[in-house]
């Protein structure tokens, strides 16, 4: 059975809590919490890989900061030769989100360098991992699903808010490019038995969808005609939506249809009710 270190799995941890889920039966898998190993320094986890004869990393740990984020990533770099591979997760922000991302294809990196730090830090991850023998990226969109921050988060927000029956809000109507995090561990799985053609891939549904159809969707699921506001009328924020033709060749990727995703994941909230605060609901747009 193949070793896996797989990070990010914490409370807080979306995506990997999700792959450590999914992935947990088919491998051995290693989520060591930051007490027990902190990526960032590069001597303890290269002790780590080499006491625990770990094959592949799965680097889902993201701090959100740049240089917390680069210093992860460049210690898993510096030990990459002694593993089969390292996958990890980068975002559409890489194509800098200043400017409209429409249908963004990966060949469309480096066009704009990225303003944000967020941006920015994945955007060098990405160069390196183009550069590098075994380091794959995987860069998500519109990702969403339990575990996810509902506070903020707009999918898991508006079925929060359907279940307690509040207004469903949108700040500003967008096209934009989800996935479900269901789907992401069959593509994992992929990588992880496969050598990929590339060291970059768009996972996105590749079929960009408005907010206010998210929400007409979460309406129907919920079986109750909701409120649905829009705040500001006027216009479109700009654009977030991909290509995702590269890794639907190579993988035979077949999103889960987003109506069937987001009726999945209202009936995860309807079915623990108790981790939604209605104070604090009522309180997000």
């Amino acid at each position: 059975m193949k070793k896996i270190l797989l990070t990010g799995t914490g409370p807080h941890g979306f995506v990997g809590r999700n792959l450590a889920e999914q992935l947990h039966e088919k491998y051995e898998l290693f989520t060591p919490p930051r007490s027990e190993l902190d990526i960032r320094d590069y001597e303890a986890t290269a002790r780590y890989v080499f006491e625990h004869r770990v094959e592949v990393v799965v680097h889902a740990c993201s701090a959100g900061e740049i240089d917390a984020d680069l210093r992860m990533f460049f210690s898993l770099e510096r030990i990459s030769s002694s593993l089969e591979k390292i996958i990890y997760f980068g975002s559409g922000a890489e194509f800098d989100k200043r400017f409209d991302i429409t249908y963004a294809n990966e060949t469309d990196i480096g066009r704009h360098i990225p303003e944000s730090g967020y941006g920015f830090a994945k955007y060098i991850m990405n160069a390196q991992a183009r550069h590098s023998d075994n380091i794959y990226n995987l860069r998500l969109f519109g990702i969403f699903g339990k575990y996810e921050d509902w506070r903020v988060k707009f999918i898991s927000n508006l079925c929060c808010k359907a279940i307690f029956e509040l207004p469903l809000t949108i700040r500003k109507e967008c096209r934009f490019d989800y996935a479900f995090v269901d789907d992401l561990a069959d593509i994992v799985l992929y990588f992880i038995e496969n050598k990929p053609l590339y060291h970059d891939y768009n996972f996105a549904y590749g079929k960009p969808v408005l907010l206010t159809q998210i929400a007409n969707m979460i309406s129907l699921v919920s079986g109750k005609k909701q409120d649905i506001m829009l705040l500001d009328k006027v216009g479109f924020n700009k654009d977030y939506t991909a290509n995702n033709e590269r890794l639907k060749i190579e993988t035979g990727f077949t999103p889960t249809p987003i109506e069937d995703a987001i009726e999945k994941l209202y009936q995860y909230y309807y079915d623990n009710r108790d981790i939604i605060d209605a104070k604090t609901l009522k309180s997000t747009r």
